[in-house]
């Protein structure tokens, strides 16, 4: 169900695993111990880095090399969860056509229009519902257990005012160019997590409103940190808000509720609509191929996180070097990322001394 809704799909299976043992209660709790550790942690990092935001966009300094090779393990690790993604969903000539193929267009297309990619996954899943893969239907629902937390009016009304949500915040990102909207904005219509939605915010957000270093050591750090990626809203909203004046707390919780408020309110409403979903035969025949494209979409993001990280580098051949070797320790090492993370941040620190001497 996750899969198939916009939002960070750890989050939303957090929400729902507590919503099928006590209703509405039982999701808001299980969800946001999920959530509110990491989200406090990114606040506070977020304030760290407001407050040292000069050294590190300062080229070539030590803070500024720092955070460039603390970059480059978060390129590292966007390439090693999409590869592990393609190697599990994508299975078979169709699915690889359309995974890739929906890779392609969002390339072709960067930054990509917020409309493009629930285009790709829907057409996806309508080749997928007319030309059934080969292993279709060989796996069976299971009647579900537990609650659903809500009725099935009121979650066809959450549904209703998303859509009529999502209109508007297409019409007012089009006249709007203020940095809370991109928040609802991917919010709303990104599917595929933090790998797909962490770019599209780069695309948006910077440089305008926040340095390519900032954004790009943001990633790593949260995928240091418990919890999904997207809690690293919080890390951009409070150096946004204490950078444009705006109270941070507000500033904080409008950036981490903009991202992350549609997919859990989607949540709550798939719930009791799931039950019939799942065993429709056109969705059940479409599901593969929505997969699949979800897929590309994140495979076009490893090139627009290396094509950022390559520009800015102040050493490039380091930062790819550091971006390799940081894949190899934590997909064949099996080392923790905060160690490779701290072990790349020493790498950039080393080579700034080095050219200061």
């Amino acid at each position: 169900m996750a899969n198939c809704l916009p939002g960070p799909s750890s989050t939303q299976v957090a929400f729902a695993i507590g919503i099928t043992q006590q209703g509405v209660k039982g999701g808001l709790t299980s969800g946001l111990m999920f959530l509110l550790p990491g989200l406090f942690l990114m606040t506070g990092i977020g304030f760290g880095f407001h407050l040292i935001k000069d050294q590190v966009d300062t080229p070539r300094s030590a803070a500024n090399s720092v955070a460039i090779a603390c970059s480059a393990v978060g390129v590292a690790l966007v390439f090693g969860a999409v590869t592990g993604l393609v190697k599990k969903v994508v299975q078979g000539k169709l699915l690889g056509a359309i995974c890739f193929t929906s890779a392609a267009a969002c390339v072709i297309t960067s930054p990509q229009p917020a409309w493009l990619n629930p285009a790709l996954i829907l057409l996806g899943g309508a080749i997928c519902a007319v030309f059934p893969p080969t292993k279709d239907g060989q796996e069976q629902s299971t009647p579900p257990a537990g609650k659903t937390g809500l009725s099935t009016a009121a979650a066809v009304a959450i549904f209703v005012i998303y859509i009529l949500g999502a209109a508007w915040t297409l019409y007012d990102s089009a006249v709007d160019h203020g940095w809370l909207i991109p928040f609802l904005t991917a919010g709303m219509f990104v599917w595929g997590g933090g790998p797909v939605v962490l770019p599209m915010l780069m695309t948006v957000l910077t440089p305008t409103w926040i340095s390519h270093p900032i954004f790009l050591t943001g990633i790593a750090i949260a995928e240091m940190m418990p919890g999904p990626v997207f809690n690293m809203s919080a890390f951009l909203g409070v150096q946004l808000a204490l950078a444009n004046g705006f109270p941070w707390p507000a500033g904080t919780l409008l950036a981490w509720a903009g991202l992350m408020g549609p997919g859990i309110v989607l949540t709550f409403g798939a719930m009791p609509l799931w039950v019939q979903l799942r065993n429709f035969k056109v969705y059940s025949h479409a599901l593969p191929g929505l997969n699949a494209a979800a897929v590309g979409l994140l495979v076009s993001t490893i090139f627009t996180v290396f094509d950022a990280l390559e520009a800015r580098s102040p050493w490039p051949a380091g930062s790819r070097a550091i971006a390799l070797c940081s894949y190899a320790a934590i997909e064949f090492a099996k080392a923790d990322v905060p160690v490779v993370v701290l072990v790349a941040g020493l790498a950039g620190l080393i080579w700034s001394l080095t050219q200061q001497g």
